[in-house]
């Protein structure tokens, strides 16, 4: 559910976003997100901004929110929703606008990026986007790639489902992903991923999931001993905008967004395919021990998950979304 603005902090983004867009010929935007620097959210939103500069030109004018200056996802979605903002970049926490997305907490959905990117591309994509529009109205404007996700912690390496036995672990604080590391044997414990370095570093955390590059950009591979390559979840980015917001956009005008989000999606996927390449390496330098897991027990163990989150997303979502993940 999401969380409900107190009243200071409602004022507060008020001020900061001012009283609404003025009306004028130029397109005026409002982008943010919770990340910063190369992390792949931000690198989506940003890159998405520099193309959309370039096809529009003085047409549009964009203003930037990034590193959270707005709030955590769970913030954003909030203000996307009372346009207060026009466009988001978001990870997992696109659940808490459409629990339809929490088909991605199905551990081993996808056998590699390519199933997952044509799945995106395709009919899994439309559904997703015509689902978040009649929920929360609000428009997919395309999609980007945060990646496959590992596991990382400081008790022990992860090399089968019982490894993750009573492990404290960040997770996102969507409903899918908390059922499925509970399957699993693990004590997920939902944050904000900007809190994260320091519970890991104090021991409130025993470790967390995330795609590799996500654990480069926020330093976590520096409070971690163990890097477990689970590739337990593909996680997408979803570039979102208002839905009355883009309704009153032209349609040349839309077609540009269109072309700027593809343009973003692609820079995300090459990111993620570089990533992949070097991290482990780069963790190993540091005196990460990295593993593979026996990805075998892992599929046999979370086979009772689909029918749980099946009763978040709809039975009949969950099997459509299987069979055209095969």
């Amino acid at each position: 559910m999401i969380r409900k603005f107190s009243l200071v902090a409602a004022a507060a983004v008020a001020v900061v976003l001012g009283s609404g867009l003025a009306a004028s010929a130029q397109t005026k935007l409002r982008l943010a997100v919770e990340t910063t620097g190369r992390d792949p959210t931000n690198v989506m939103l940003g890159t998405f901004r520099d193309e959309l500069k370039a096809l529009a030109g003085d047409d549009v004018a964009m203003d930037y929110f990034e590193g959270g200056a707005l709030g955590d996802e769970g913030a954003l979605a909030e203000l996307i929703r009372a346009g207060q903002v026009e466009i988001v970049s978001m990870g997992s926490d696109i659940v808490s606008l459409d629990s339809k997305f929490a088909v991605f907490d199905m551990p081993f959905m996808f056998p590699d990026k390519t199933k997952a990117r044509a799945a995106m591309d395709g009919e899994l994509g439309e559904m997703l986007a015509k689902s978040l529009r009649e929920t929360a109205g609000l428009q997919v404007i395309g999609y980007g790639e945060l990646g496959f996700r590992v596991i990382s912690n400081n008790v022990r390496p992860i090399n089968k489902p019982e490894d993750l036995k009573g492990l404290k672990l960040r997770t996102p604080s969507n409903q899918g992903r908390i059922l499925a590391f509970q399957t699993l044997g693990a004590a997920p414990t939902p944050m904000p991923l900007g809190e994260a370095y320091v519970a890991l570093r104090q021991g409130a955390l025993d470790g967390q999931e995330n795609p590799m590059s996500v654990i480069k950009e926020f330093s976590l591979f520096e409070v971690q001993k163990y890097i477990s390559i689970t590739n337990h979840v593909y996680t997408p980015i979803t570039l979102t905008m208002n839905g009355r917001a883009w309704d009153a956009l032209t349609p040349e005008m839309q077609d540009k967004l269109k072309q700027a989000a593809k343009k973003a999606g692609e820079a995300t996927r090459a990111q993620s395919d570089e990533s992949d390449a070097k991290l482990i390496d780069e963790f190993k330098a540091v005196g990460v021990e990295v593993n593979m897991v026996d990805a075998s027990a892992f599929t046999a163990a979370s086979a009772p998950i689909a029918e749980k989150l099946g009763s978040v997303v709809t039975p009949e979502f969950m099997a459509k979304a299987l069979e055209m993940t095969k």
